[in-house]
């Protein structure tokens, strides 16, 4: 079963969900919170600048690791993708084990809203893309 459930994850397009999450993710840090805490800020603007660097960056990130595969001999079965992928989404993992142990409230959809939710969604995509790294 968890199998299934690794090999469905990793069908999922997740690059344009990442670029947008990401987008979100650095909009948060704006002062007042940016478009998630008011969607009809003058912050809303600057959405689709927040997208083009988020694109820029994930694509650098790809790019990276791609270089770092080069580097790697032909007969190696090693292959950074995979690697730091798991890294991060185990740190992801970490994080929703201790949320979920830590907060006994029920989980419902407000938390779908906040800023934290938003930045651990985009870095699980982040480890998603990440793993679907070939080499």
């Amino acid at each position: 079963m968890f199998k299934e459930l690794l090999d469905a994850l990793g069908k999922i397009k997740s690059r344009p969900l990442l670029n947008v999450f990401s987008a979100l993710a650095f909009s948060t840090f704006m002062e007042g919170g940016g478009p998630l805490k008011d969607p009809f800020s003058v912050t809303s603007l600057l959405l689709p600048f927040f997208l083009m660097i988020a694109s820029v960056l994930v694509l650098s990130w790809v790019l990276c690791v791609n270089y770092l595969n080069s580097h790697l001999a032909d007969h190696d079965h090693f292959s950074w993708g995979p690697y730091l992928g798991g890294v991060i989404l185990a740190f992801c993992l970490c994080v929703i084990f201790w949320y979920v142990s830590s907060f006994s409230d029920p989980i419902n959809l407000k938390i779908l809203g906040s800023v934290e939710f938003i930045r651990m969604f985009a870095l699980y995509l982040f480890a998603i893309e990440t793993i679907n790294i070939k080499r």
